[in-house]
């Protein structure tokens, strides 16, 4: 049995991000009026889901760096877990503002089709290009991914005057473009600044989230 140093900085990075996600836990908004009862066209929460599978992503890495020698499968296990907290950030966002907002006629195809594609896709690339040597195949389809999530969320954000919106687009943005150019020159684990900037991600996020709720409540109250 072959040991290993655990990684303290990575497992500062996943024990900050479970505090985080506690704390956007206890402000994500709960409906408690009529307008947001099941029958509400954003019904299912979204951000919830979310927020209760990063969770669980910031416990498993906190156990996957902490531990001497993780199992095999433990490591594949959070690897996919990894590559889902890649992709399933912003279209869950997107999706969730899009109900709220009612932006179009109100059908929930458009939304749960985008929302479908939008993770399956980058997701089944990546699983697809999983090895080192053929990730930047992967990274090609996320990129543009990215790029379409990005626009939908600015477009919503503009017509709805959601100033988070806007500005988490932006940090976004720069996240993705930048974390991987400063691991390699600070020769840095990308998987601790993806993890540290999940955490960005949620706070945002979730004044997105509260932005929306208000603007839904001042439509029911007219």
């Amino acid at each position: 049995m072959t040991f290993t140093q655990p990684s303290i900085p990575t497992c500062l990075a996943h024990l900050i991000l479970a505090g985080v996600t506690g704390w956007s836990l206890k402000h994500l908004p709960i409906c408690h009026d009529p307008s947001h009862s099941t029958t509400s066209s954003d019904a299912i929460p979204l951000m919830l889901m979310l927020l209760v599978f990063l969770l669980g992503h910031s416990l498993l890495g906190i156990f996957r760096h902490s531990h001497p020698d993780p199992h095999k499968n433990l490591r594949k296990i959070y690897d996919l877990s990894v590559l889902l907290a890649m992709v399933l950030p912003l279209p869950l966002l997107n999706t969730q503002l899009y109900l709220k907002y009612q932006v179009g006629d109100g059908s929930h195809l458009t939304p749960y089709s985008y929302l479908l594609i939008s993770t399956s896709l980058p997701f089944l690339v990546g699983c697809l290009y999983s090895e080192l040597s053929q990730r930047h195949k992967s990274q090609y389809v996320t990129t543009v991914v990215a790029l379409v999530n990005l626009t939908v969320l600015l477009w919503i954000s503009f017509c709805n005057e959601n100033f988070w919106g806007i500005g988490l687009a932006v940090s976004y943005c720069m996240k993705h473009f930048t974390l991987p150019r400063l691991a390699d020159r600070y020769n840095v684990p990308f998987v601790d600044l993806h993890t540290y900037g999940l955490g960005f991600f949620e706070i945002f996020a979730i004044n997105v989230v509260i932005d929306a709720d208000l603007y839904r409540t001042e439509l029911v109250a007219q």
